[in-house]
């Protein structure tokens, strides 16, 4: 590389890139593989009950352990763990010998993955901005929508679900032995100029603000997981939609996911987060309204709106961190941050299915909307609790 784009900054957040399309990766193939890997051990379908509770497991300790690793040893030595158990989690997943190595695997991922989400959000928040963020996981999306094929490619036809594993293991490697040359960047690049004006002084928040934060993550990531796991059951089955059109409605929602990160990616800079957000959440009330309603039959097709609304949410919280609660313990509250969504993403998600049985599966739409409100009316919160002139004006 030469030019602009190998200055220490650019190569670092290549490798974080390149480590957050096989997060990616890994997220959209593991419910591929999941029918051969259960098969091949003689489980069933409850079990995986089990491999989500040890990746969860791991990637909660990690996230809150891993901006203070960071505080400790650096972003550089903190990337290159967590890049080394996932390599080395991948390669014992892979291997496929017993259950119970397996779930040890799946335990390793979820350390491995959960310090390298923390590590580069903090990184990108304190170091990088909105854009940067908006492509970070933009790339993710990329890497979540590529998962599923490259992991059919294997079981389809044939019992070789451990080979992906094991592809994933040598890019995993890959970016251990590449992390060298994102040292100075990760390490040495100065702060964003909105975050270095906190840096060394007290940010004046008031206490409850982390609170506030944290509750708004767990139930943005809490909806956004459940939108894309019930979608398909809600509209095939409770509402009768042809299941291939279902496919194509819970496609397009993470669709809009992914496209409105890469917009967020190439033009974020030019609006305020705050704007954004405030825009975000508008959108997201009137979309996950149409989806509860379904009047004339056309709540699947709020489902790219309520996806694109998504989309720029947690870049854009995240992205603010630092100058909502002070850039010097920035890199430990994201992992707060990752933590808080990841009980989300394992609690909300359970409830529904919850009320599901208890009710029907339309619980799904009118839980959403709820959820959705109350996040509008927590980020609020959030901005009248905000320091004052933490906001960045929109350019």
């Amino acid at each position: 590389m030469s030019g602009r784009f190998a200055t220490p900054p650019q190569r670092a957040i290549l490798i974080g890139l390149g480590a957050f399309v096989l997060l990616g990766l890994t997220d959209g193939a593991i419910g591929t593989v999941w029918p051969d890997l259960r098969d091949d051990f003689g489980r069933n379908d409850g079990s995986f009950g089990q491999v989500f509770a040890c990746l969860s497991g791991g990637y909660l300790i990690a996230s809150v352990a891993s901006g203070h690793l960071s505080e400790r040893f650096g972003m550089t030595t903190v990337f290159r763990m967590g890049s080394t158990l996932a390599a080395l989690a991948f390669g014992i997943i892979g291997l496929g010998s017993s259950w119970a190595t397996t779930l040890v695997g799946f335990a390793l991922l979820g350390l491995g993955n959960g310090t390298l989400d923390s590590a580069v959000n903090a990184w990108i928040a304190v170091k990088r901005g909105q854009r940067a963020m908006g492509l970070l996981h933009g790339f993710y999306g990329v890497g979540a929508s590529a998962g599923p094929l490259v992991a059919a490619a294997f079981v389809a036809g044939g019992d070789r679900w451990g080979v992906p594993f094991w592809i994933f293991a040598v890019l995993q490697a890959g970016i251990v032995v590449a992390s060298p040359l994102a040292r100075e960047g990760f390490d040495d690049t100065p702060d964003a100029p909105d975050v270095e004006a906190t840096r060394g002084r007290t940010v004046e928040a008031p206490p409850y603000l982390l609170a506030l934060v944290l509750g708004w993550f767990f139930l943005y990531v809490g909806v956004e997981v459940s939108a894309g796991q019930w979608s398909f059951t809600l509209l095939s089955e409770a509402r009768g939609t042809d299941e291939v059109l279902a496919s194509v409605f819970v496609a397009s929602y993470w669709g809009g996911l992914t496209v409105g990160r890469f917009l967020l990616a190439f033009g974020g800079d030019r609006v305020a987060p705050e704007v954004i957000m405030s825009r975000a959440s508008a959108l997201a009330v009137v979309a996950a309204a149409i989806f509860a309603a379904d009047p004339g039959g056309l709540g699947g097709f709020a489902l790219p709106l309520l996806g694109f609304a998504f989309s720029v949410m947690f870049p854009a919280v995240v992205n603010r961190t630092p100058i909502y609660l002070g850039a010097d313990r920035a890199a430990r509250i994201v992992g707060y941050q990752l933590a808080t969504s990841s009980a989300g993403a394992i609690i909300v998600p359970a409830v529904i299915g919850l009320l599901a049985d208890q009710t029907s599966q339309e619980a799904l739409g009118w839980v959403s909307l709820v959820v959705v409100l109350m996040m509008a009316a927590m980020w609020a919160a959030v901005r009248a609790n905000a320091p004052t002139g933490s906001a960045t004006p929109a350019s």
